[in-house]
């Protein structure tokens, strides 16, 4: 978390961004969670645990952190989630339509398809997500 937190200081420097305990509390909290959240969670966490700072602050620094590349969106549906990106390998996603709950998996063979039919299509990915929509194991019971 060290590199991340450092890395985060270095890119708002760079973009002239003065130095604010503010957003470095909330790149801290969301550095700490291993888990897909949204911005009102991530301030919702933020807020019992009595860190007193506004969403708007809390979805701005969300936004500095996926142009750092610390962090990427997931589009899982009625809003955005955030996870970490940097030290963490490529994956895809299963989301559960009815309770939300993402599931991360990797396949090298889906990835060498992906690539087969860019290269068949003379196309260059710059970046892909996949999700598979669906219910869980939990929410699939009859």
């Amino acid at each position: 978390m060290d590199e991340s937190r450092e890395h985060f200081k270095v890119y708002c420097s760079a973009k002239g961004l003065k130095n604010s305990k503010q957003r470095d509390k909330v790149a801290d909290v969301f550095l700490k969670t291993e888990e897909h959240i949204s911005a009102l969670d991530l301030y919702d966490l933020m807020r019992k645990d009595n860190i007193g700072i506004g969403y708007s602050t809390v979805y701005r620094t969300l936004n500095l952190l996926v142009d750092a590349g610390l962090a990427r969106e997931i589009d899982i549906g009625d809003e955005l989630h955030f996870e970490h990106k940097l030290g963490h390998k490529h994956h895809d996603h299963f989301l559960c339509v009815k309770c939300g709950k993402a599931i991360e998996f990797s396949s090298p063979k889906i990835e060498k398809i992906q690539n087969r039919f860019a290269g068949k299509y003379n196309f260059l990915p710059q970046k892909h997500s996949l999700i598979i929509y669906g219910l869980c194991k939990e929410c699939n019971k009859i």
